[in-house]
């Protein structure tokens, strides 16, 4: 056997060992996403049951309520799959977010910050990122931070996500407002207007910088 031939016969076992590994990387992967989908599965038949057992004025979001007691389970289950952290990322952010999620919607919003804030660790991509970011925005105004609500809406919009935009703007506009800083408010409510002229947030933020 020749130089050449034996390199090419070199190379060919190389390259079958890195397609073994590779093969061998996604097949773990794959089962760790299928672990997290059906966790998380779980998880939510065992929120119905809960917000199902919930007298009947409890069981509407925007109701305040002790999360930790009512749905004490699903806290409990949530929290347990985040601190495994033996799942892929996607499934991490996946329960961070519903954490959070159940949180504000209760109004709780520091243990919504906490939750996001640990959501966002395991973000990928520009929408992931752009969400749990619009989000955690949601709660500092809901704990009326609104300076910090000003530095995460602006984060946001860095993440350059069109979809999110005018509710990066709008939320710029909101506690630009309540900081008492109209100038800056009516810089984003212009913003607002010139590209999402019509829309629900435009027309509501031309009336708060009036």
């Amino acid at each position: 056997m020749n130089l050449d031939a034996k390199k090419i016969k070199l190379l060919i076992g190389a390259l079958v060992g890195i397609g073994v590994v590779i093969y061998f990387s996604q097949t773990v992967i794959e089962k760790k996403e299928q672990e997290g989908r059906s966790a998380l599965y779980k998880i939510q038949k065992t929120y119905e049951d809960e917000l199902k057992a919930l007298p009947e004025a409890e069981k509407t979001a925007g109701v305040t309520l002790d999360v930790d007691a009512k749905f004490s389970k699903t806290v409990s289950e949530l929290k347990g799959l985040i601190q495994g952290k033996a799942l892929t990322d996607h499934t991490l952010f996946e329960a961070t977010s519903r954490l959070g999620n159940l949180y504000l919607e209760h109004n709780q919003p520091k243990q919504a910050q906490e939750a996001f804030n640990q959501g966002f660790k395991f973000a990928s991509g520009s929408f992931q990122k752009a969400s749990i970011l619009l989000l955690l925005g949601f709660a500092e105004e809901q704990s009326q931070q609104f300076k910090e609500a000003v530095e995460t809406y602006n984060k946001g919009l860095q993440k350059g996500f069109e979809g999110l935009k005018s509710e990066f703007l709008f939320g710029l506009v909101r506690n630009h407002v309540k900081l008492n800083q109209k100038d800056k408010a009516k810089i984003f409510a212009e913003k607002l207007n010139q590209e999402f002229s019509g829309s629900r947030a435009a027309t509501e933020a031309q009336e708060m910088v009036k």
